[in-house]
């Protein structure tokens, strides 16, 4: 067997792991984001403020970089240890932080009304939107490269037909990240009357996608070029990631030229209920697994690339969803108690879509990220709502641990802006709000296209130089850690020099 043959093999036919230990290991995230906003002002204070760019993010990446990548390579088996590891560490540091708080204050100037607390009113920028579609960037840059060693479990990489893999989440994640911020959630959408307007709006988003285009064709042209190995049940023969999301996004924007953005989520379920119809009963999964004359046959442009073709549908009802989705965040809210209503009504909706996923898979299909079908959209939303409602609930907690004098907001990296009281304006410590906003999250948010670009890069070239089916552990993970302290570097010394790199 050929060593490209041995690496496509390394990643095909497999069956995934379960929802529930994905569940466990995207919990990490926002964990990592609650430890780092209580331990940084017990550990450093207001020394903190006056650390270099250079020591800011190595602390950055320490704390939100690696738990990432410990739980899906070395430590993959010991999740739920690393998880308990981290809450009884933000526990410990809280209370710590209490009693050393006690002496520096009288009591009664410690004590904060619950009613005062849940009336305090927030900015209007929302970090957790920002941390969450900063981890599905830096979640995907893990996995592509430490799925081609040993340290990355198989059952994590993708599943060949049914299954739920945690990179199977990938592709879903990158929709539903576009769509909760697109003009159409944030209101910030305007139908054209005319149908030439409607037609040059088309254009437009067919233009705002040449990125994904040029780079869709570049990476199939470098693919094939260097004979790199590929997984062709994935998206096809040509089909790639790219490809889908610049089909996804011009579809979405020539559909609601024509309904509205208001339709959103009744388009979403319409065409989600026809396309696991025409799977299940209209003969469209049997093309896509065996092909036009059910001999698995790659001759053709559609019959080369169905996978990716077929499961566009698919993806463009998670797209509406999506955007579903963002209109609810950018709700108008402004207090911590309309927020915590909001994240209650976030996490219930996850359970909502759990036990529909549960239901679909018992009685239609199972998940299927090959095809797009409705139980994989059902679990996209499952996916994507537990991070954003826990991303949400960590800086609510943060918030108000605050309010309670437990962090000290002055010194806590990117703690949810609130309106200043009487007593905040007295501090004149310079603080990480007013300083710059060197955040390794922010970074990756601001750059996520070229980081996500680099990250492909630099993935193809460690491919090239390593061989990654014959490296220890130890070495493969200090390849796939010197890979992502390379790539957040970068995106952090973009984001401090103000650099937004556009391609269009």
């Amino acid at each position: 067997m050929s060593y490209k043959a041995e690496k496509e093999a390394f990643v095909g036919n497999l069956n995934g792991t379960t929802v529930t230990e994905i569940a466990l290991i995207n919990a990490s995230a926002p964990l990592a984001v609650l430890l780092r906003a209580v331990a940084i002002p017990w550990l450093f204070g207001q020394v903190y403020c006056k650390f270099n760019i250079g020591f800011r993010f190595l602390l950055d990446f320490c704390l939100l970089v690696l738990p990432t990548m410990l739980c899906v390579t070395i430590l993959a088996d010991n999740t739920i240890a690393l998880l308990s590891g981290g809450v009884s560490m933000v526990l410990s540091l809280l209370v710590f932080s209490d009693r050393r708080s006690k002496p520096s204050k009288p009591p009664q100037n410690q004590s904060v009304s619950l009613q005062t607390i849940l009336e305090r009113k927030l900015s209007e920028n929302v970090p957790f939107v920002t941390n969450y579609r900063a981890y599905a960037n830096i979640a995907t840059a893990v996995c592509i490269l430490a799925v081609d060693f040993h340290i990355f479990p198989r059952r994590f990489a993708k599943a060949e037909m049914y299954g739920t893999g945690l990179m199977d989440a990938g592709v879903g994640s990158f929709v539903v990240s576009n769509a909760i911020v697109s003009p159409e959630a944030r209101g910030k959408y305007r139908m054209a009357r005319s149908l030439s307007g409607k037609l040059s709006n088309i254009a437009q988003s067919v233009k705002s996608t040449a990125p994904l285009w040029v780079i869709g064709l570049s990476r199939m042209v470098a693919v094939k070029a260097l004979d790199y190995q590929e997984h062709v049940t994935e998206y096809g023969v040509h089909w790639n990631f790219f490809f889908t999301l610049a089909v996804v996004r011009v579809l979405s924007t020539a559909v609601l030229q024509f309904t509205g953005a208001g339709m959103s989520g009744l388009l979403s379920l319409v065409l989600a209920v026809q396309y696991q119809f025409a799977l299940s009963n209209q003969g469209l999964l049997e093309f896509v697994l065996h092909g036009s004359d059910g001999k698995d046959p790659r001759r053709g442009f559609l019959d080369a690339n169905r996978e990716g073709i077929c499961s566009c549908w698919g993806f463009l009802a998670v797209y509406f969803a999506g955007v579903e989705l963002g209109k609810f965040i950018f709700k108008k809210r402004s207090t911590v108690q309309q927020w915590l209503v909001g994240c209650v009504q976030l996490l219930v909706s996850c359970g909502v879509f759990w036990l529909l996923l549960v239901l679909c898979e018992e009685y239609v299909e199972p998940v299927s990220r090959r095809t797009a079908n409705l139980a994989y959209q059902l679990w996209m939303m499952v996916y994507n709502i537990q991070i954003i409602g826990s991303m949400l609930l960590v800086d609510l907690v943060v918030v108000i641990a605050a309010e309670l004098r437990l962090v000290k907001r002055e010194y806590s990296p990117r703690i949810w802006a609130a309106e200043p009281t009487t007593a905040d304006s007295k501090d004149a410590i310079p603080t990480e709000q007013q300083l710059p906003d060197w955040c390794v999250l922010s970074a990756v948010n601001r750059n996520q296209l070229f980081f996500f670009l680099l990250a492909n890069l630099l993935t193809g070239a460690v491919n090239l130089c390593v061989d990654t089916l014959r490296t220890e552990p130890f070495m493969a993970f200090c390849i796939v850690f010197a890979y992502m302290l390379q790539l957040c570097n970068v995106a952090v010394v973009l984001h401090a020099r103000n650099i937004s790199l556009k391609f269009w």
